[in-house]
C-alpha cells in the first residue's frame, strides 16, 4: 500500500491526538529497494525494525487490504509490542485460484501499453469506487501516483507477485491474541463480507466486527468508510489502551 492513501486521516483533526505513522510497503509508494521477490513478511519485519529505530516500543497497527496481511505478520512476529490490530477491507485467506486468475488478467490489461490505459486505471480504481466516490481532482492525483509507480511490468509485477503468493493465516488466527477491530465494506469488490465475518470470528480477542454499508475496499480513503473509521478507531483505542 502507498502511504498517501491515508492522507485523509492525517488531515482529520479527530486523529490529531495520535502519533500517526504511515509506512510504504515494499514495491509501493517511495520505496527504492532493488529486490523483486519480497514478501509481506519482509515488510512486516522491516516495519517493526523501523518502529524500533523511532523509539516506539508499543503501538497499534492498522492495515488496509494487503496491509492487513502485513498486520497479521507483525502480530505473530512481536505480539508483545502490538496494542491492537485495526483491519480494514482485508482477508486472512490465501488468494484463491480464481482470484489469481482475475489479478493476472488485470495485470495484463494494465501492461498492454507503456502508460496504463484509462480502462485499466478505472478497473484499478474500483478499489475505492472510482472517480464518482472521490471526485475528479483526487482521482487525477491517484492516477498520476499509480502511473509513476506501477507503469509497465517492471513497476507492476513485483507488487503483484507478492500479493499472488501471500500466506494463509486461517490456521494461525488463534495465535493472534491482541485486541482486533475489523471493518469491512458491504460493497468491497475484492474480499467478501461473508469471508470477513468467518475469519474475524476466529480471532480470540475480537473487539468488534462491523460491515460498513456502502463502504468500498479502501474504507479509510472514501466515504462512508472514512467517517465510520473516525468513530470506531478512537472508541477501540480508548477501550483497549
Amino acid at each position: 500500500m502507498d502511504s498517501r492513501l491515508y492522507s485523509p486521516q492525517f488531515k482529520d483533526a479527530r486523529y490529531s491526538v495520535y502519533n500517526l505513522i504511515a509506512i510504504d510497503e515494499h514495491g509501493h509508494g517511495g520505496t527504492t529497494g532493488s529486490r523483486r521477490d519480497f514478501t509481506f513478511g519482509d515488510t512486516a519485519s522491516d516495519s517493526l525494525q523501523l518502529l524500533t529505530i523511532l523509539g516506539l516500543d508499543r503501538f497499534y497497527v492498522l492495515g488496509t487490504s494487503q496491509g492487513g496481511h502485513i498486520a497479521f505478520h507483525m502480530a505473530l512476529l512481536e505480539p508483545q509490542r502490538i496494542k491492537g490490530l485495526i483491519l480494514l477491507g482485508t482477508s486472512a485467506y490465501a488468494e484463491t485460484e480464481q482470484g489469481k486468475i482475475d489479478l493476472s488478467k488485470r495485470r495484463d490489461k494494465w501492461c498492454e501499453t507503456k502508460i496504463p490505459s484509462e480502462e485499466a486505471l478505472l478497473i484499478k480504481a474500483a478499489s475505492f469506487g472510482g472517480p464518482t466516490r472521490v471526485g475528479e481532482r483526487v482521482y487525477e492525483k491517484v492516477k498520476q501516483m499509480w502511473i509513476e509507480r506501477y507503469a509497465g511490468p517492471e513497476g507492476y509485477d513485483p507488487a503483484l507477485n507478492c500479493l499472488l503468493n501471500h500466506d494463509d493465516f486461517d490456521d494461525r488466527l488463534g495465535d493472534i491474541k491482541v485486541p482486533a477491530l475489523v471493518l469491512h465494506g458491504s460493497d468491497d469488490q475484492y474480499y467478501s463480507t461473508k469471508d470477513a465475518k468467518n475469519w474475524s470470528s476466529k480471532l480470540p480477542n475480537l473487539w468488534k466486527f462491523e460491515i460498513v454499508e456502502q463502504g468500498v475496499h479502501y474504507l479509510s480513503f472514501t466515504e462512508p468508510g472514512a467517517e465510520v473509521c473516525a468513530k470506531r478507531i478512537p472508541e477501540f483505542i480508548k477501550q483497549t489502551l
